[in-house]
């Protein structure tokens, strides 16, 4: 999903509940350290970090049975 303009972003989880379905935890681990790298790369300036942010960021989404939503106009900050 683009999300051009920025807009807040909540996570759904898949099932509904959010439990975790993790073949490998430690690569999840890796995964995450490496996705917190490279955001800090492309807060830098670093914009050939950006792909490989993006690649993690789905890797994880689909390990962890989540993706991010755009938050409806009407919903308040703070407010699920």
């Amino acid at each position: 999903m683009k999300n051009k303009e920025n807009k807040p972003l909540r996570i759904v989880y898949e099932n509904g509940q959010g439990s975790i379905n993790v073949r490998n935890l430690a690569f999840m681990n890796v995964l995450s350290r490496l996705a917190i790298a490279e955001s800090n790369l492309v807060k830098a300036g670093k914009d050939s970090a950006m792909p490989h942010f993006l690649a993690i960021v789905k890797e994880l989404e689909e390990q962890f049975g989540f993706h991010f939503e755009v938050l409806p106009p009407e919903a308040k900050k703070g407010k699920k």
